[in-house]
């Protein structure tokens, strides 16, 4: 892949979840497919030294790596193998995106002794626990006793705090690292993230960052956009292509922030699991996940329908499974029809549109300079569908292009009857 693809504006991701693979040098081989996919960043989740329970996300020492990825005895020596993996990653035409977790850490991370006043405190004066909400737990409220809470906000130590924070930021930066996806992103002051986000941007002006923002109000997400983020993810993963929510979502979001689709990623169920290896249906989700806003991200094994969701604790590399498809061709055809069209590379403006059959829906996206428009149509049922495409597209006053790509579906000779079999999709491009 060219350089130019490296630099290119869209967010092209692929997460290497790295315990399923083990030490660094393992990781070469699956950018190098993944570069060919068409995917021009690798997104890793955390590498640095775990806690006591030994999730990922328990983080014991922000400036010491996870020796199961970085087997070497001193930090320099694996920050100077992080360094050269990412310099290897730029030539192969990718950049680098690196989990930033700095709502809360281990709670056997020695901040807990050293700088206590960092921390949230419960009424007792003990270190508070964070937690969720999750219907499936006792009381319908989760709480990770392995973590404990970071007080952004309101520590009396704050601007050593934050310092602190920008120390870790700089050092991945001194790496080559010029991606940041910010864990729960919405539980961190916006002007923490302004700070972090500014001094990077002045050092690096190229640095991205990605707000991981799931499960928070919609005007909270726009927040942080405002704040600095360049990207957001959005809950399209969800969608069953009926319900007027994620629609409406992208619409208030339009032209105040991009965002990142995805089918399925390390916090939810694997998509060939939960719609046990549907084939036709997983392609339908890929295309739309792909093309509905800015950006898309797909885990490691997706493209091969790998069953088995990753867990932040126990996954290891005898769990890497072996494929029970290879989607690897389909998502390099839609990722190219993507990184063409600017219409399926932005948040832009979209309405749904009368498919003349109630399993069939249809989708006008309109660029934000409204030079280019598209259509997706979708067969969101388990039977053929056909549409009247004359119907549809002067319902638009356009005049559609060569079906640009499409998942299950018999492309016509004219625009007159398009053919949806099961889950079928297509896209158009209509000026």
């Amino acid at each position: 892949m060219p350089d130019s693809a490296r630099s290119s504006s869209i967010p092209f991701i692929y997460n290497i979840f790295p315990s399923l693979l083990g030490e660094c040098d393992k990781w070469l081989a699956h950018v190098e497919r993944a570069v060919e996919m068409g995917f021009n960043w690798i997104f890793i989740n955390p590498i640095h030294l775990t806690g006591a329970s030994g999730s990922l996300y328990a983080i014991r020492d922000y400036f010491q790596f996870n020796p199961a990825f970085f087997p070497y005895e001193s930090f320099d020596a694996q920050k100077g193998r992080l360094t050269a993996f990412v310099n290897e990653c730029h030539e192969m035409g990718a950049e680098v995106m690196i989990d930033l977790v700095i709502n809360h850490t281990a709670y056997d991370n020695p901040l807990t002794r050293d700088h206590r006043n960092w921390y949230k405190t419960n009424d007792d004066g003990s270190i508070k626990n964070p937690g969720t909400k999750d219907d499936q737990a006792p009381g319908g409220y989760v709480v990770w006793g392995d973590l404990n809470e970071i007080d952004n906000e309101h520590s009396s130590d704050r601007n050593n705090l934050w310092e602190y924070w920008w120390k870790v930021v700089e050092m991945y930066l001194s790496c080559g690292v010029r991606g940041f996806r910010c864990d729960a992103a919405y539980q961190i002051p916006n002007d923490l993230w302004r700070m972090l986000i500014e001094r990077s941007k002045s050092m690096h002006p190229e640095t991205k960052f990605f707000a991981e923002s799931l499960g928070c109000p919609m005007e909270q997400t726009i927040g942080l956009a405002k704040s600095g983020h360049d990207f957001v993810f959005n809950s399209g993963k969800w969608w069953d292509y009926r319900a007027d929510w994620f629609i409406d979502q992208l619409k208030m979001g339009q032209g105040q922030m991009a965002s990142i689709c995805f089918p399925e990623s390390h916090d939810t169920e694997r998509l060939a699991t939960e719609w046990n290896r549907d084939l036709d249906r997983i392609k339908q989700h890929y295309l739309m996940t792909a093309l509905i806003s800015s950006g898309v991200l797909i885990l490691l094994g997706f493209e091969y329908g790998f069953t088995k969701k990753p867990h932040v604790v126990n996954t290891r590399p005898h769990d890497y499974e072996g494929a029970n498809y290879d989607l690897t061709d389909y998502i390099r055809e839609v990722n190219s029809l993507k990184r063409g069209h600017r219409v399926f590379a932005e948040d832009n403006r979209i309405e749904r549109l009368d498919g003349g059959d109630d399993g069939i829906l249809a989708l006008k996206k309109t660029s934000l300079d409204n030079k280019e428009a598209g259509l997706l149509v979708f067969n969101r049922t388990g039977d053929s569908r056909e549409v009247h495409l004359n119907d549809l597209i002067r319902r638009v006053n356009a005049r559609p292009y060569k079906p640009t790509t499409a998942a299950n579906v018999k492309l016509p000779a004219t625009a007159e009857r398009l053919k949806l079999n099961r889950y079928g999709a297509v896209a158009f491009r209509l000026y």
